[in-house]
């Protein structure tokens, strides 16, 4: 089994995630010094890492995750004492998956990491069947062509005038067309991180990529809402690589 890595010199906090850990027959291995985390991730493959901010300063925490980012490929969560929003973007843009505040409910703790198992599980499964893209690939998807030279969406030969990240959002969707995704795992898989309250994010983004795309955006044959989860893409169409 996988151990997951927490970074941290207290024991009531290691003990406490011990105990829940547990109960999910997961195994936690506490570490006290970043560089003994650097030296085991480097030599084993962990399922994830928890870093208590209040172990070792913000300039080794982010030392830490860039040094393992890349060869974490799970969960990497931070638990703060106070909330620091320069520190929380720092960190967010070294692709954290998320941000907890001490005195978090622990029952909601674990539930966010399963989800995090969860959603890192599907991607590495999802990745044996992706359509390798290159940059001066085109796309093409029944009557739509995804230009990624030019990042563009082109329906019967216009451009529909897609914004960057409506372009980031269509693509994960098609490259997971066929599947339910949650608001959250769209937030985490486009904008890569956990915006807690902001799924109304999704919502904004989903109604402005069905008005360029449906030719009736309130009955949507491209992109689908599944009541009380979140949306699917019709997955009837397979991808075509062209040069």
């Amino acid at each position: 089994m996988r151990p997951l890595i927490l970074l941290s010199n207290r024991l009531p906090l290691f003990l406490e995630i011990n105990h829940h850990c547990n109960g999910q027959n997961w195994f936690v291995h506490n570490i006290m010094d970043h560089d003994k985390v650097i030296e085991v991730v480097n030599e084993n493959d962990v399922a994830g890492l928890i870093i208590d901010l209040s172990t070792i300063d913000i300039s080794a925490t982010i030392e830490t995750v860039k040094s393992l980012r890349n060869k974490i490929t799970g969960p990497i969560v931070v638990i703060a004492k106070e909330h620091d929003k320069k520190e929380k973007e720092i960190l967010y843009d070294l692709k954290i998956d998320a941000y907890f505040l001490e005195k978090f409910d622990y029952s909601v703790f674990i539930s966010k990491i399963r989800q995090l198992f969860w959603l890192y599980d599907k991607l590495r499964a999802d990745d044996s069947n992706k359509t390798e893209v290159k940059t001066d690939k085109l796309i093409k998807c029944d009557d739509l062509s995804v230009d990624f030279k030019h990042y563009r969406v082109i329906h019967e030969g216009n451009d529909i005038g897609l914004t960057p990240k409506e372009f980031s959002l269509f693509w994960y969707l098609m490259q997971h067309r066929g599947q339910v995704l949650s608001r959250d795992q769209l937030l985490e898989g486009v904008w890569g991180y956990d915006a807690a309250g902001s799924t109304r994010t999704i919502d904004i983004h989903i109604s402005h990529l069905r008005d360029k795309l449906e030719e009736n955006p309130q009955s949507p044959n491209w992109i689908k809402t599944v009541r009380g989860f979140g949306y699917i893409l019709d997955n009837d169409y397979p991808l075509v690589s062209e040069n």
